[in-house]
């Protein structure tokens, strides 16, 4: 075997310094990803631009043939809009698993 290669197979501090670095990078990503539970998505409170509640009002969100849908409840009406990106592209989504 070439002596170069067994020196750099060898193992080293390198190594060591190397492999408690990786797990440590996954320890920190576990921690800071986010909780694997979805936030509410159903008849959350519909409120105002000022943040006042509006009365009899809810927003849901939809996911309806892997396009994604605001349903909004009001006093004054009912609607059902699909969900747009920041770049005016309709939001895809996917059912929740069990669906």
């Amino acid at each position: 075997m070439n002596p170069t290669l067994r020196r750099l197979l060898a193992p080293s501090r390198l190594w060591l310094l190397a492999a408690v670095l990786a797990v440590g990078i996954i320890v920190v990503a576990a921690l800071v990803a986010p909780s694997a539970a979805p936030a509410k998505a159903v008849d959350n409170p519909l409120v105002y631009a000022n943040g006042e509640p509006v009365p009899n009002g809810r927003w849901s969100a939809l996911c309806i043939d892997g396009v994604a849908y605001l349903e909004i409840v009001s006093p004054h009406g009912h609607a059902v809009v699909p969900k747009r990106r920041g770049n005016g592209l309709v939001e895809r989504c996917a059912p929740p698993e069990g669906e």
